[in-house]
């Protein structure tokens, strides 16, 4: 199986910067110890504090789907369109080397 590098980008709503943040960072540690994930990194962007991305890395889409269907990040989810101003970006990436 192909591993899969998710790269999402959130833009917080006015006021909701803290919020977004603590949500993301409370995936850490749950999303760390799933089987299949290589890879899961929280970063604030220094240029704009509304700004964050999280950098993922997966063993496979298997893996990544299952993460998905999790409760806790259903929950984190359900959450997005109070915590940010527009639409998450995510950028889908194959390993291939």
């Amino acid at each position: 199986m192909d591993r899969l590098i998710n790269v999402a980008f959130f833009v917080a709503r006015p006021g909701r910067t803290d919020d977004l943040g603590a949500g993301l960072l409370a995936l850490v540690e749950q999303t760390r110890a799933e089987e299949g994930c290589l890879r899961y990194e929280i970063y604030q962007s220094s240029a704009d504090p509304h700004g964050w991305m999280v950098h993922e890395d997966w063993r496979s889409r298997a893996d990544f789907d299952a993460h998905m269907s999790t409760s806790y990040v259903a929950g984190f989810m359900a959450r997005v369109p109070e915590l940010c101003g527009g639409d998450v970006e995510i950028r889908q990436y194959a390993a291939r080397a």
